[in-house]
Order: C-alpha cells, then sequence, then structure tokens
C-alpha cells in the first residue's frame, strides 16, 4: 500500500522520475465570480428559446456585448437576423425578462450579455463586470415552464408498455410448385 507522500511522475519509456509539478499559481478567476463558480439552476436548452432569440444572442455576441454593453436597436437586430421589427423588439424583450440579456439602465438602449452564463475577455473585467451588473440568474418563464412540463407529458405517455412479439410468416404467391 502506498503512502499518500511517496507519489512521482515517471517517465514511462526512460524510466526516469521526473521533478515534482510546481504548485498552482492562484488565477484572477479564482474567486467569488467566476463563471465556475455561478452556475444557472435553468440551462439555456430549457427555455425553450426561439430561433430569433438564439440569433439575437448570436448577434449581441458578435457584435461586443459579451465584455462590455453595447448599442442595441431592434432594427438593427431585425435587419441582421432577416425578422421583422416586432419579432426583434419581441425577442429582446423575452431574453432581458429571462436575465440573458441586461440592460444597463430602464430607458437606455445598450444592453450586454449577462457575465455569469456569456464572457468574452479577460478574468479582471469578468470579475468588474459581475460587480457592477450583479447578475441576477437566468430563471425560466412562463413559456419555457410550459415547455418543460409539454415535454415531461409527452415523455410519461410515451412510456413503453409490454413488446409484441412478432412471428415469421411465410408467404405464397398463391402459386403451387
Amino acid at each position: 500500500m502506498a503512502r499518500r507522500g511517496n507519489i512521482a511522475l515517471v517517465n514511462l519509456d526512460t524510466g526516469a522520475v521526473l521533478p515534482a509539478p510546481k504548485a498552482r499559481t492562484p488565477h484572477t478567476m479564482d474567486g467569488s465570480y467566476t463563471l465556475n463558480a455561478y452556475t444557472d439552476d435553468a440551462p439555456l436548452y430549457s427555455l425553450a428559446l426561439s430561433g430569433a432569440e438564439w440569433a439575437t444572442i448570436d448577434w449581441v455576441r458578435s457584435n461586443g456585448g459579451a465584455g462590455a454593453a453595447v448599442k442595441v436597436t431592434a432594427a438593427a437586430v431585425a435587419e441582421a437576423i432577416l425578422a421583422t421589427e416586432t419579432t426583434a423588439k419581441t425577442a429582446l424583450a423575452r431574453l432581458v425578462k429571462l436575465n440573458i440579456l441586461l440592460k444597463t439602465s430602464p430607458r437606455s438602449q445598450t444592453y450586454q450579455l449577462n457575465p455569469r452564463r456569456f464572457w468574452e475577455g479577460s478574468g479582471d473585467a469578468q470579475v468588474q463586470a459581475c460587480r457592477r451588473l450583479d447578475p441576477p440568474p437566468i430563471t425560466p418563464d412562463a413559456k419555457a415552464i410550459a415547455a418543460t412540463k409539454k415535454a415531461a407529458e409527452k415523455a410519461a405517455a410515451k412510456t413503453p408498455g409490454p413488446r409484441r412479439t412478432t412471428t415469421a410468416r411465410s408467404t405464397t404467391n398463391g402459386g403451387t410448385r
């Protein structure tokens, strides 16, 4: 039985004992404001997002909204995602309601993707964004809850019963040989 302090790394080709690895250096992402420290109770796939909502998330991300607040107008989003302005407004409103998109102020048209879920940039900047925005968790709305309930009912109705067994049948074309 090996003791805890007698562990060594050995090169299997040469048999040489390798030096012990260095101690882990703390990273700026270590701490209370990291993507790993904050997990959302509702994964994005469970929110029943529409195609326009996914396209809006992608548009905001590709325009820098994952690392900083960006100016977003429904007209610009609608043109980019090939949808109507009403569809873009509806998508923006639902994403804000779900806390996927955060408005920097109630009357502005600047949005940022929730740093808990989407982040691009340095760890220090993420910590600052989380402190500044105090991002709320992403929570399901009525549409997401209804979709989850419908999927659960469908799965319950599809519960397999006893298996049918089929017997091999021989078929003839009506002729005799």
